[in-house]
């Protein structure tokens, strides 16, 4: 979620293509001139004169010829923020399209938007693209921009240091084209009547959110007094993962001095820790072990990303001087600043397993064990150490993290545990707190809330207030734990504004941009003062649950959301019936796809109906359901012409019957989250004429 921010540049977007793509995926077309946005703007081959594009850190990049055509080399990358910029101030207020093809060893390529709104720094992973080692893949993906967002910027990155070359950059405006110097100027919200969200809660746990160094240092003062009138604790959104700490250009100006003993840089933590201790402010600490935003030179071999992983012991010295140095900075400079640092992150996968990394490369399977071990030897008294992770709540991968966890909790080294909560969809609250519940009793540990944000759910009427709703059904419920003796100690929002969001587009947190209060900050409010969220004028009433569903895409529009990195588009390209129908395209996983609500369905009885088309051999009609992804159809497209099926679906009883077979779905399990998805592909695939309805 980070990247370094670069600075103002030029105001002129780059389109670079080649002649043809050297990948599997046939190569997208530049926008003819009726799609072509009414902007300054290139499209020219790599290579042209006028061809305008930035190094985002200290990179080189160069022309050269490729296998169809010039390309763009990215080389010389020691951080894996660094890379490509592509400045596009003239983008603000419009929601843009992204199509890149592109090639590296590190086979994950990330595709990201940053911007900045009220002087702090935002920036979003637009879309990934694997599988691009040997060849080049093409990728894309839709964003929109805030109107007053300033220093765009559509750049590239990778999760680690490996050249990056690219074959070309498409970016268009989806639907019409705003012009953002006719942006009127964005007025801030009074927030003197708010209440105080850390007065509120004195008495139950810190409130917290986390905070960039843009936040602190830019010239605006209304979100500063914002955030210090709402929260009490802070974590450094970036500044303080490894690749912000861990010194580059020092090491490896002497590597044989630092070859045990990285040198460690705190410039980029020192400016929020400094405003936190001048305000009274309380901090988390995040992160110390992390397979992501580290990088790759500190597990080599002369921290040489080209000769050979460093051994074990050479590892374990490295990773027990990192540690105890982080917090000999802290002890020296800032005391009793902080009250919890998050020794690991992410440390299981979705799979369930312990996640490949290069700390498990190097040390084993047990580098979790000597972390902790190193934080309890260094770690000031008064800082509690923590493991955090995302979808904690999901059984299997709690599971998991129990097991990994446990020795360490017995030998004495863990004090709590941290649940992540970037909530997409509306998790299940018995599953969420039987969680929480379950990490305290079988760990013995203390639970911190640290870094939740809950998405607008897309297909919702009522966007807002539902997750207002859900904001304050959480909140009750942490506060009802508390009561029955459960040690919730702190609850961290992750981001002030929706606007300075890293899931921006999603609307996630308690305030938007202007600093005006959302449903959700009332939610969280009223959960502890009483009373519920109302609801507001423009409130539609949900569907019954036996009314139809119908998704035709006649209007333009589509009922339903994006899943994972798919993107989506209603096209006349050939309807099943009618003259439109949806089109999901630029699939970088397998299980992204098309996915619509139909809570409202569960327990009942349903004939579902519809037609895809696709050149993948098979389209998948799911469910998408904690630990359990089953197909209800498995369509045969391989004839690349539209397939009409009808089916029944009985989610009368807690074993679903499905045209595929039983399922015994959790009991708990309280939405019903559908998709399509081209099944063992990342084919485009066509979808017409959705009707569901029920029978029973």
């Amino acid at each position: 979620m980070m990247k370094k921010k670069i600075g103002a540049m030029a105001m002129t977007l780059v389109m670079l293509s080649s002649m043809a793509l050297a990948g599997c995926k046939k190569k997208a077309d530049k926008p003819t001139e009726t799609e072509k946005p009414a902007i300054p703007s290139i499209m020219e081959e790599i290579g042209a004169e006028q061809v305008t594009y930035e190094p985002r850190g200290e990179v080189k990049l160069d022309i050269e010829d490729g296998e169809n055509g010039k390309v763009l080399h990215c080389s010389n990358r020691t951080e894996a923020w660094n890379g490509v910029n592509f400045p596009c101030n003239f983008f603000a207020g419009n929601t843009i399209k992204i199509q890149t093809s592109v090639k590296s060893e590190s086979d994950d390529v990330i595709i990201s938007l940053q911007f900045d709104t009220l002087g702090s720094t935002t920036y979003s992973n637009v879309f990934h693209i694997s599988g691009c080692k040997d060849k080049y893949v093409q990728g894309e993906g839709s964003i929109p921009i805030p109107q007053d967002a300033a220093n765009v910027f559509v750049y590239i990155e990778s999760q680690s240091t490996q050249d990056i070359f690219v074959d070309y950059m498409h970016v268009t405006v989806e639907g019409d084209y705003f012009d953002p110097s006719k942006a009127p100027e964005v007025k801030l919200a009074d927030i003197s009547s708010y209440e105080s969200l850390k007065d509120l809660y004195k008495d139950d746990f810190y409130i917290g959110c986390c905070v960039p160094e843009s936040l602190v240092t830019n010239d605006h003062k209304e979100p500063k007094d914002l955030l210090l009138k709402e929260f009490n604790s802070i974590t450094c959104e970036n500044e303080m993962k490894p690749e912000n700490i861990l010194d580059a250009s020092t090491t490896m100006a002497d590597k044989a001095k630092y070859n045990e003993s990285p040198a460690l840089d705190f410039s980029k933590c020192k400016v929020i820790c400094d405003f936190a201790k001048e305000n009274g402010l309380k901090m988390r600490g995040h992160t110390l072990v992390w397979h992501s935003q580290t990088p790759d030179w500190f597990f080599y071999e002369n921290y040489d990303i080209n000769g050979k992983l460093a051994s074990r012991e050479l590892m374990l010295k490295r990773m027990e001087n990192y540690i105890k140095g982080v917090f000999e900075y802290i002890n020296e400079n800032y005391p009793d600043l902080f009250y919890a640092f998050d020794i690991a992150n992410e440390c299981i996968d979705d799979n369930n397993q312990l996640r490949e990394s290069n700390w498990t490369k190097t040390i084993g399977d047990d580098f979790l064990q000597f972390a902790f071990e190193y934080a309890r030897k260094y770690a000031p008294k008064n800082i509690k150490l923590f493991y955090n992770d995302y979808n904690e709540y999901v059984a299997g991968k709690q599971n998991k993290i129990i097991e990994v966890l446990k020795p360490i909790a017995q030998a004495g080294n863990l004090d709590g545990m941290g649940l992540q909560s970037h909530i997409s969809s509306p998790v299940s609250m018995e599953n969420y707190m039987g969680a929480l519940k379950k990490y305290a009793d079988e760990l013995g540990v203390v639970i911190h809330v640290t870094e939740l944000d809950v998405n607008a759910v897309k297909s919702s009427l009522n966007q807002e207030y539902d997750q207002g709703v859900y904001f304050n059904t959480l909140f009750k419920e942490l506060l009802k734990a508390k009561s029955e003796g459960y040690k919730i100690e702190s609850v961290t929002i992750w981001g002030l504004t929706d606007a300075g969001s890293w899931r921006s587009s999603e609307t996630p947190v308690l305030f938007r941009g202007d600093l005006s209060k959302k449903l959700a900050f009332d939610g969280v409010v009223l959960a502890k003062k009483g009373g519920e969220v109302q609801k507001p004028a423009d409130y539609v009433e949900p569907p019954k649950d036996t009314d139809p569903f119908d998704d035709n895409f006649e209007d333009g529009k589509f009922k339903g959301a994006a899943r994972a990195g798919q993107t989506l588009k209603v096209v006349e390209d050939g309807a099943y019936e009618g003259g439109k129908c949806l089109l999901a395209t630029g699939a970088t996983e397998t299980w992204d796809g098309y996915v619509i609500d139909l809570t409202r369905y569960m327990g009942k009885k349903l004939k579902v109906s519809f037609a895809v088309k696709s050149k993948a051999p098979q389209v998948a009609f799911s469910a998408d359901i904690a630990d359990l992804w089953p197909h209800i159809v498995e369509v045969d497209t391989s004839s690349g012409d539209w397939v009409y099926v009808e089916e029944v679906m009985d989610l009368t009883t807690s074993k679903w019957v499905l045209p595929t077979g039983e399922v015994e779905v959790p009991a708990t399990l309280d939405n019903l989250m559908l998709y399509w998805e081209s099944f063992d592909c990342t084919e485009d695939f066509y979808l017409d004429a959705v009707h569901l309805e029920v029978i029973g």
